[in-house]
């Protein structure tokens, strides 16, 4: 899987730090993020006193393909982080790890924040698109876990988003269940204009 790094300014071997993983929208590639300018932005909070963190952007070739075929969630869990955690100077605990997205991306986030529950602490979905069957997996997991056990959830939109009837419906899933995520809507739409204006609140 191809991937681009952000690592802070200070980073050092020796270090013990949180990771967050951003992925892309569909037709994106893994330097989409920093083409919103998060790597400048997050240099500027941690000189400001922010905890210094790592940035992790896979690439997705084959998003188009479904998961079943393209192993994306497997690839994630099973080599990528485990790669990261082990070339990195990273803290493993699952408070310590973050995933979030755009678009599409934000509806991969949401799947692997919900189907690996106790591998990430903090989940951002950002205009997301989901995917059929991802709101099943709180239920899923209340099954065998409590509302604590999940993450905590930053989702927003845009008030003219092509997505927000699945974007609100996801939300109204979480309500229902016990689980209070933030959630913002913003003037704007599905647009990159949109992401740009708020990826310092993400």
């Amino acid at each position: 899987m191809p991937v681009s790094i952000y690592l802070p300014p200070c980073y050092n071997p020796t270090g013990n730090y949180p990771v967050l993983y951003l992925l892309h929208g569909q037709g994106m590639d893994d330097t989409y993020w920093s083409s919103l300018g998060v790597n400048g932005i997050a240099d500027l909070a941690i000189s400001k006193g922010q905890t210094p963190f790592i940035m992790v952007f896979p690439f997705e070739e084959r998003f188009l393909e479904d998961n079943s075929i393209s192993k994306f969630p497997d690839a994630m869990i099973n080599d990528l982080i485990p790669w990261v955690d082990a070339k990195y100077a990273t803290c493993t605990l699952k408070e310590c790890r973050a995933i979030g997205g755009i678009s599409r991306g934000g509806g991969w986030a949401i799947k692997l924040a919900m189907r690996y529950i106790d591998s990430f602490g903090t989940l951002g979905g950002h205009s997301y698109g989901l995917m059929f069957g991802d709101s099943n997996w709180v239920q899923k997991q209340l099954e065998t876990h409590t509302v604590e056990d999940f993450p905590r959830i930053y989702l927003d939109r845009g008030e003219q988003d092509s997505l927000a009837p699945d974007i609100d419906y996801y939300v109204k899933v979480l309500l229902a269940n016990g689980i209070r995520p933030e959630f913002h809507i913003y003037p704007g739409s599905h647009t990159r204009n949109y992401w740009q204006t708020h990826v310092q609140e993400y």
